[in-house]
């Protein structure tokens, strides 16, 4: 066996096959033209974590237990980060595995093949239990444990929603102070944060030296640093190594630097980062430095106006970049097995330009069919029978309007509040029928399964169908509809952990996106609200809107259509049996502490 599989995050049909009828994408429509590209199937909801597990699975998410960014305890209602959980030990809060289905890496490890997984999604915490390399992808914490976001330092008095300000300080001509905040400790008084003395030296107008301990950087205005080791002193014989860049912003009025969230360094790590452990070392030693974080392109630092869009844009490329050496680096050994990779650059900038910027997406389309065509030159030198395989998650399309479904579910009489409530804890659970928390999910309030349920088994499949009608019946004010279909889950799903599942997934229509404030169980003023943030687009919709691509080197025309379930049998040649899968007998999960904190760098929320 030998297979070779690109993930392109995103990667939209539509698009495709507008670009390719214009011939801009000569090494992708060369596998059309052998029969060997359809429009994928992906699963409900369209959710990157979701739906890049389903295909490594070839399972729903009653299959495999991640159904949305975020789930909630039902004891408590609190919410909780599907993709980082956590689990109390007598070392502290601990982060577990997000799910334990089989996965085609792990099938074709047992098959006696090598296999590797590079920023494959819910992938962290590494389960160094398994013979399968890995570099995790989606849902790897920064050193805080949390999604990541940066710091700008400012010699202005400033303020942003998510991203950390510090103050730069005089400390003489054309020279500057901060501290740089680092991880969190354990101290007397409660948490104690690290910090590093940070000093910025303007040289001239394009160019500074930035200082950090013993370490210099010299910076050049609107320019990206090369990747920076540092290392915070948590303790008499603890040090926490990180990873970030610097780029420097501003030099004429405000003066102006911005850092990426401090990152896990690969080669000095106290969490279980990769499989093996020296993997990730050897690809650092081998190779160069590489960013770690689940969501390296900072969207936040872009929507809160710390960075601009080519200094976005360039930072995507120089990830991209790193990423396509570490993968030519495998390729050079790769023999027989699985390595499969994904490069997710091209979701982040459809995010951020998809709704007004479409030259930069169609740049990215063209940027991803050249690298195609590298890859294929290699591959075809090969000789012999090899799988080789292209698709992505699933396709894009505008987020114009904000729906807070929670506000919603109050208008029309599901979800009653105490005075002043805006959001679960100010709900009155004893008139509450049902609630949202996550991208896609309504729960409803079942007396026995919620901590104050009341809703009874007899009531139940009134309530969906009624639920269902009225979703669908959800008009903005011009008379579009909002939501395009309700899926309940157990039409939607199979397998183990499907009662764990909402009950109902809500597919948006094309246009129309849950709210951040839903996402998180809060509760706004309005139903609807215009979408005006950078963030433009995206695919938190129904399925059947945003379906993904796949390429491949076999004609793809007899599947007669091709979903997610099938990608274990095209990788290796057989599907995947699920049956050792013991969940739980209840939810996983009690609420997190500072859930919003850890969700910050995730765009979504």
């Amino acid at each position: 066996m030998k297979t070779l599989i690109l993930g392109f995050d995103s990667f939209d049909p539509a698009v495709f096959e507008n670009m390719a009828g214009r011939n801009l994408l000569p090494n992708f429509e060369s596998f059309a033209k052998q029969g060997g590209y359809s429009r994928l199937e992906v699963c409900s909801p369209p959710q990157t974590e979701v739906s890049w597990t389903s295909i490594a699975t070839g399972a729903d998410p009653g299959g495999h237990g991640i159904f949305d960014f975020v789930h909630r305890d039902p004891a408590t209602y609190a919410p909780f980060v599907s993709i980082l959980p956590t689990k109390k030990g007598f070392a502290g809060e601990q982060f577990v595995p997000p799910y334990t289905a089989k996965t085609f890496f792990e099938e074709a490890a047992a098959l006696g093949y090598p296999a590797t997984a590079l920023w494959w999604p819910a992938m962290f915490p590494a389960r160094p239990e398994l013979p399968v390399m890995s570099l995790p992808g989606l849902g790897t914490p920064d050193i805080r444990g949390q999604l990541g976001v940066g710091t700008l330092f400012t010699t202005d008095n400033e303020s942003k929603p998510k991203t950390t300000v510090v103050k730069l300080e005089a400390a003489g001509k054309n020279r500057f102070t901060a501290a740089l905040p680092g991880p969190q400790t354990a101290g007397r008084d409660g948490p104690r944060t690290i910090t590093l003395p940070l000093a910025l030296d303007i040289l001239d107008e394009r160019s500074a030296k930035l200082t950090i301990e013993k370490t210099q950087i010299n910076l050049r205005l609107g320019e990206w640093s090369e990747i920076v080791e540092l290392r915070f002193k948590a303790g008499m014989l603890l040090n926490i190594h990180a990873i970030t860049r610097f780029i420097l912003t501003s030099v004429n009025g405000a003066v102006r630097i911005y850092a990426l969230p401090l990152q896990i360094h690969p080669a000095h790590t106290v969490w279980h980062y990769s499989t093996s452990g020296s993997f990730a070392k050897k690809l650092w030693n081998e190779v160069g430095p590489y960013l770690t974080l689940g969501w390296p392109q900072d969207t936040t630092g872009l929507e809160e106006g710390c960075i601009t869009d080519e200094q976005f844009l360039d930072l995507c490329a120089k990830i991209f970049e790193r990423r396509i050496q570490i993968m030519y680096h495998l390729m050079k050994n790769f023999q027989e097995g699985v390595l499969a990779s994904i490069f997710d650059d091209l979701d982040r900038v459809q995010h951020m330009f998809f709704q007004n910027r479409m030259e930069v997406v169609e740049d990215w389309y063209r940027r991803l069919d050249k690298f195609v065509g590298d890859v294929s030159a290699q591959v075809e030198a090969w000789g012999g029978k090899y799988r080789y395989l292209i698709l992505s998650d699933h396709g894009f399309s505008p987020f114009r309007t904000k729906a807070h479904v929670n506000r919603w579910l109050a208008e029309n009489n599901f979800l009653a509040l105490k005075n002043g409530g805006t959001d679960l804890t100010g709900v009155d659970w004893q008139r509450t029928k049902a609630y949202a928390v996550g991208l896609n999910s309504i729960y409803l309030n079942v007396a026995g399964r919620e901590g104050q349920g009341i809703v009874q088994a007899d009531e139940i499949e009134d309530l969906l169908a009624d639920l269902k009608i009225k979703l669908t019946g959800w008009k903005d004010a011009d008379g579009n509809a909002v939501v395009d279909k309700v899926r309940p889950k157990h039409e939607t799903y199979s397998g183990p952990y499907t009662r764990f599942g909402p009950d109902l997934l809500v597919g948006y229509a094309s246009g129309y996106r849950a709210s951040a404030e839903t996402g998180l169980g809060k509760i706004p003023a309005q139903s609807l609200e215009e979408n005006h943030d950078h963030w433009g687009a995206d695919h938190c919709m129904d399925a059947d809107i945003v379906p993904g691509v796949i390429f491949a080197n076999r004609d793809l025309t007899d599947f007669g259509g091709v979903s997610f379930r099938d990608i274990p049998f095209l990788a290796i040649g057989k599907h995947l049996d699920q049956s050792h899968l013991k969940p739980p007998t209840q939810a996983a999960g009690e609420g997190q502490k500072d859930l919003e904190k850890r969700l910050k760098g995730l765009g979504y929320l």
